[in-house]
């Protein structure tokens, strides 16, 4: 009895903090290479890791209650942008991102948080760097991102195919290819989705 008493009590210990990691999990995401990481709930932060934005933990709560509606089971991540300095004024991820072992790469979508306030006629373009570069198109298919997080870009295919660059970068200009950083509330963030192989053992994340 006392050994029956205690597997549960440590089974409801493990669904608490589950549900204390969900969220933290979805704030925190950072970039690496393969999914064989085993990651700790209550790991220690680095004191030099730079805070997320505002808009990233406001747009982290909300998709995390869309997910919850839509029932998505997908693991999702955010990732805070890397802004390089310079006239290029980049804002870019690294192509090896981080994964709970047992995961598979599913998609990944770049978030503007425009502010649409200051817009007015302005349209924004966004235009990754590099040999290939290339100007992204809005999404305009349905994602469990809220709607309210900004204007959502797919770049599924940057993170897919092989690549000599270890970093994915973009611009974001106006139309008369000016800077158009003054018409966003904060940086870009990367939003990846994972798919959980079922016959993995149950980890930490969303």
């Amino acid at each position: 009895l006392l050994s029956l008493s205690v597997d549960r009590m440590t089974g409801y210990l493990t669904v608490c903090l589950l549900a204390f990691g969900l969220l933290s999990h979805l704030l925190l995401a950072t970039g690496a290479a393969k999914c064989t990481e085993k990651e700790t709930l209550l790991a220690p932060k680095p004191s030099s890791m730079r805070l997320p934005t505002d808009c990233l933990i406001e747009c982290s709560s909300m998709t995390y209650a869309k997910k919850l509606q839509l029932r998505d089971n997908h693991n999702i991540r955010i990732i805070d942008s890397t802004e390089e300095t310079g006239d290029l004024g980049e804002y870019c991820w690294s192509t090896k991102l981080k994964c709970l072992e047992g995961d598979s790469f599913a998609n990944a979508y770049v978030v503007l948080p425009v502010d649409v306030s200051a817009m007015e006629n302005e349209r924004l373009e966004v235009k990754t760097t590099g040999p290939t570069a290339t100007t992204l198109h809005a999404n305009n298919r349905p994602t469990t991102i809220a709607e309210s997080c900004g204007q959502i870009y797919e770049v599924t295919p940057h993170f897919t195919t092989p690549a000599a660059e270890t970093s994915f970068c973009l611009q974001v200009v106006t139309q008369e290819n000016e800077p158009g950083d003054r018409f966003l509330t904060c940086p870009p963030f990367l939003v990846s989705f994972w798919q959980r192989n079922p016959n993995q053992p149950s980890q930490q994340g969303l």
